[in-house]
């Protein structure tokens, strides 16, 4: 070989060093969950907002490639949030982020977890990876992982505990039902607009609203709901029945919507029918 070509070869082998030299002076990019938050809660599904961050130390802009991301819940895979394209860019000395929407069922994670119509609280994580586009690396993996606790909401379970005539006159009757009203989950709740309603033979014999309950995570309370029913409203036959000593089929209704200071959540319609005999 002569020292012409030698000279040649040798000067590109020390300018693919400079260049590889200059590529190992580039930062990895550090990227982090910074937050899960819930956009949209029901007693039927809940949406997650995804936060994925992602700071560029270089004195110059990247690209993210994708996103690669798994939700898990009870540290089982339930669903994947896949982006493969995406226009998140990082600015040079800086960092950005990007809200990835997820929205689960509950009848869906139902059917994944046993038991989990028997908890209140599930654990759950975001694991994967986020991909950035570096210079002449190509395409470069970041790990990110996130893990907290998800609430499970739970309808109120109201129980009918007694329905009595308390007293009869000559004008009219007066009617008690008692309920127990018992807020099974990790937060309060409170029942706005409580419509209630008492049927007998076919014909509504009372009904009421009370604007607002409020109910603490766990408790239960007591509701008694007092009518007062006049002849004139019930019509004489009804009101011979129920001035009567023989028993009386009496449909109890009562319908209200499940309401919470929880981020995100959606106002829930409750409904409770039952039937009672009543006895004097």
């Amino acid at each position: 070989m002569s020292l012409k070509w030698f000279s040649v070869i040798f000067v590109l082998l020390m300018s693919g060093c400079a260049s590889l030299e200059k590529t190992l002076d580039v930062s990895k990019p550090e990227a982090s969950v910074a937050s899960v938050s819930i956009e949209r809660l029901s007693m039927e599904s809940i949406t997650l907002l995804v936060e994925v961050e992602v700071e560029n130390r270089n004195a110059f802009k990247l690209n993210a490639a994708g996103f690669d991301l798994d939700l898990m819940l009870n540290n089982s895979v339930l669903t994947s949030i896949a982006q493969p394209d995406t226009s998140l860019s990082i600015p040079a000395k800086g960092r950005s982020s990007v809200k990835l929407p997820v929205t689960l069922t509950f009848d869906q994670v139902l059917a994944s977890i046993d038991g989990l119509d028997k908890k209140t609280e599930v654990d759950y994580g975001v694991k994967g990876n986020v991909i950035i586009n570096l210079p002449v690396l190509g395409d470069f993996k970041m790990p990110v992982d996130y893990f907290d606790v998800l609430p499970v909401p739970k309808p109120p379970e109201v129980a009918f505990e007694n329905l009595s005539v308390d007293s009869v006159g000559f004008t009219g009757v007066k009617l008690s039902v008692d309920l127990d009203i018992m807020n099974p989950n990790v937060f309060d709740v409170r029942l706005e607009d409580v419509n209630y309603q008492l049927k007998a033979q076919g014909k509504t014999i009372g009904q009421g609203n009370i604007s607002s309950m409020d109910f603490p995570q766990g408790k239960k309370k007591s509701l008694s709901i007092p009518l007062s029913l006049s002849v004139g409203d019930m019509g004489t036959s009804l009101y011979r029945v129920l001035a009567g000593s023989g028993p009386i089929e009496v449909d109890v209704i009562m319908e209200a919507n499940v309401d919470t200071d929880l981020e995100g959540w959606k106002s829930t319609p409750l409904k409770f029918e039952t039937q009672q005999v009543l006895n004097r």
